[in-house]
């Protein structure tokens, strides 16, 4: 496939000390345009390539090609130390005006006078960052001469000052290097300042390459992974392919936690026959459940919010770590069962979410549709984000969540009309919204374990909530639905699954279920509805829906007798909704299919199996229907929202 490069380098291999290995050993690389995270461990070539970008350093043999306008954030931040911050921006080019934009936005106005010898690390690493986004700023604007330009810093040495304010900086850079950027600023303000970096880039149309030793800002901000372990290129492509199908153990590292499972541990510890070795992320659904009889005994457990850590033993002495869905902490002792719940898939080929899914033959009708339609979200900057969750507004507009941290607003007939970024996203995305009757929007802020509500325009109005299992509080918010008094039911999973009542303005009234396998409890609720005085909830990973009063009262399981027989047999109900025709329609995330069943829980028809084609969808998260009987489907792997005219 024919790559628009932004650098490439043919056998360049920096350093050639007699007493150590270069620091970089023959790499041949191209570097595309777009948004590239340079990844590895201390030591691992991170700057060393990067100061070849920057234009820092030569090759000492190979040759290296690539767009000389360059603006470059080193790890010593390199400002000028005669210079204010106000004076460090102007200085590239940026207007009176634009310098208190970019100072405001990095919250360093206060500073504006300062010199670096009086800012914070932090403060200092914000100003190295604002003053790169100044040189785009001034590069971008109409009537701005294009021209090699120089560094963001002196070219003399890595930290060099210059003894006046800049020497002459060419503010004409079309590319950004950062190397590991704000490693100084506190993680609960770092995602709001990533924010400015994406939409400066958006703006301007420039390619970023940053190193970073965090895979979540990675997976979040870059469409292209660089890995690097001893000096040498091990990776080199889309992020994603990294994340989800990464060719070793070694590789799927690179990005966070993650299980590698040969043939041989996939029949000791999961009791299932694997063609392949493979990488498991925690999210993935690999699950620790609590069984009396359970295969393995728990040595430790570790919560680590976004994900657990267990320890476990068999029988037989043989001991191993498993990164897994959140979930409470088990007791040392404890009997458990490992599962990758794809062991409860009828299509054994499906494994781990990577071939092409199974098809039921069951004679159920397939579900008339008249007409199909899909289309992609906007781009963040130069990531393609997939859509999560879904709405309904008073007219049938359509309120979509996706995996950039977006509320994206269209109109009935697809017209992108607003959006808005949530408060923060460096933790991870929201998953459930709903849209009252008085135009606020309520989302389920999932990492961040809150509620947020908005006004039409994206301004926070409220939160609610917080870390813990008391009332008010969350674990994983993950789904949302109103009542006709417009009470909000939400839904939670992470150890702590039950659902909890609020009244719009967020008054807690009470709460139902919990975690577990047996009556009334949950492994994963994700998405509910309400009808009629009962609450129907998505019981993803016990492949049910299970039927209360909207009182809490549990009264069994959608379609299933007083035995508890006869329930639709599901394939990872991932969402639940109510259409004008008065049948519910659920999404399989693992069957890649839309089911219609009757309020008593009668499968009426079904529509559609895993893939990426017309009457495909995979991994798809959400459903909703409109006043118009059109449904909506968040076909998130495939990256688009579906639209189908019954």
């Amino acid at each position: 496939m024919q790559v628009d490069a932004l650098f490439t380098l043919e056998n360049a291999t920096l350093g050639m000390a007699s007493d150590r290995p270069p620091r970089l050993r023959k790499v041949s690389l191209t570097v595309p345009r777009g948004v590239t995270a340079v990844l590895g461990a201390s030591g691992a070539g991170k700057t060393s390539l990067l100061n070849l970008l920057a234009g820092f350093e030569k090759p000492t043999s190979g040759k290296l090609h690539g767009d000389t306008r360059v603006a470059w954030v080193p790890q010593s931040d390199g400002l000028w130390p005669d210079c204010s911050a106000r004076e460090h921006l102007t200085e590239c080019g940026a207007s009176g005006d634009e310098a208190e934009r970019l100072l405001a936005a990095f919250d360093i106005a206060h500073c504006a006078k300062s010199r670096p010898a009086k800012l914070s690390y932090g403060e200092r690493n914000r100003l190295a960052v604002a003053r790169a986004l100044a040189m785009l700023a001034w590069d971008s604007r109409p009537g701005c001469q294009s021209g090699t330009a120089v560094p963001a810093v002196p070219s003399r040495g890595e930290g060099a000052a210059e003894t006046s304010c800049g020497g002459g900086v060419a503010a004409t850079a079309r590319t950004l290097v950062f190397d590991e950027p704000l490693a100084h600023v506190d993680s609960a303000r770092a995602g709001k300042y990533w924010r400015v970096i994406r939409e400066h880039i958006a703006r301007t149309g420039a390619s970023f390459v940053f190193a970073t030793h965090a895979p979540e800002i990675a997976l979040a901000e870059a469409e292209h992974a660089i890995c690097l372990h001893e000096g040498a290129v091990v990776f080199s492509g889309k992020i994603a392919e990294l994340y989800e199908r990464p060719a070793s153990e070694e590789l799927a590292n690179f990005l966070g936690p993650a299980n590698w499972l040969t043939p041989d541990d996939a029949r000791a510890w999961l009791g299932e026959t694997w063609p392949t070795a493979r990488c498991v992320r925690p999210e993935q659904m690999l699950v620790v459940e609590a069984a009396e009889n359970g295969a393995h005994a728990v040595t430790s457990s570790r919560f680590f919010g976004s994900y657990a850590e267990t320890d476990l033993q068999t029988d037989t002495g043989s001991a191993r770590t498993f990164i897994h869905r959140p979930s409470e902490a088990p007791a040392a002792g404890t009997r458990v069962n490992l599962c990758a719940v794809l062991r409860t898939i009828a299509c054994v080929a499906w494994l781990l979410f990577f071939s092409s899914g199974c098809k039921r033959s069951d004679g159920t009708p397939v579900l008339p549709v008249k007409s199909w339609r899909t289309w992609m979200l906007p781009a963040d900057g130069p990531v393609q984000p997939t859509p999560r969750s879904l709405t309904t507004g008073p007219h049938d507009e359509l309120a979509v969540m996706d995996t950039a941290g977006r509320v994206l607003i269209y109109d009935a007939n697809g017209a992108l009309l607003r959006q808005w970024k949530m408060l923060d996203v460096q933790f991870g995305k929201p998953e459930g919204i709903v849209w009252l009757k008085d135009d606020r929007i309520v989302v389920c802020d999932t990492h961040y374990r809150r509620l947020v509500w908005f006004d039409q325009q994206g301004r926070v109005l409220k939160t609610l909530g917080q870390h813990g299992k008391a009332r008010g509080e969350f674990i994983y918010p993950v789904g949302i639905c109103l009542d006709a008094a417009e009470n909000l039911y939400v839904c939670e999973y992470g150890g702590n699954d039950r659902v909890q009542v609020f009244t719009r303005d967020g008054e807690w009234l009470r709460e139902f279920g919990s975690p577990g396998t047996g009556t009334a409890q949950f492994q994963r609720p994700s998405g509910l509805v309400w009808r009629t005085g009962k609450v129907f909830v998505a019981d993803a990973i016990n492949n049910r829906v299970l039927v209360f009063t909207d009182a809490g009262k549990f009264l069994g399981l959608l379609g299933a007798d007083a035995e508890g027989k006869g329930a639709p047999a599901f394939n990872l109900p991932y969402d639940i909704t109510l259409a004008p025709d008065g049948n519910f329609y659920v999404i399989e995330y693992g069957g890649g299919r839309l089911l219609r069943i009757s309020p008593e829980g009668k499968l009426l028809a079904q529509y559609g199996h895993t893939g990426g084609g017309e009457g495909e969808f995979a991994t798809p998260w959400g459903v909703v229907a409109d006043s118009r009987g059109r449904i909506f489907v968040a076909d998130t792997k495939n990256r688009r929202i579906v639209a189908l005219q019954l």
